[in-house]
């Protein structure tokens, strides 16, 4: 946790603190830690749950603050839960992709 946590202020995350995923209702969720604003690396699909088969919320545009409130990892494919901060669906809670909002390269 301490390395992923330190990987993600070396990302351009900030850490801060929130409510835990279960306070906002994120059922699917496998791990949660300290929650990190990350900015979007490239275009990616904010959806209803962690995968490809759920439907899209929107999209977000490379550069947008996505607040990271935890996350759902199988194998090496994670997906974020977390609440867009800025851009057009600010304010909007749903999944993105990890190696599109910067947790992973």
């Amino acid at each position: 946790m301490t390395t992923l946590v330190a990987t993600a202020v070396l990302a351009g995350g900030a850490v801060a603190t929130a409510p835990t995923a279960s306070a906002v209702g994120a059922s699917k969720c496998n791990v949660d830690w300290s929650n990190v604003t990350f900015d979007v690396l490239q275009k990616a699909a904010l959806r209803t749950g962690p995968g490809t088969k759920y439907s899209s919320k929107g999209t977000l545009s490379k550069g947008t603050k996505f607040y990271y409130l935890c996350e759902y990892t199988k194998g090496s494919t994670t997906w974020i839960y977390g609440k867009v901060s800025s851009g057009a669906h600010k304010g909007t809670k749903g999944w993105a992709y990890g190696k599109k909002i910067g947790l992973l390269k």
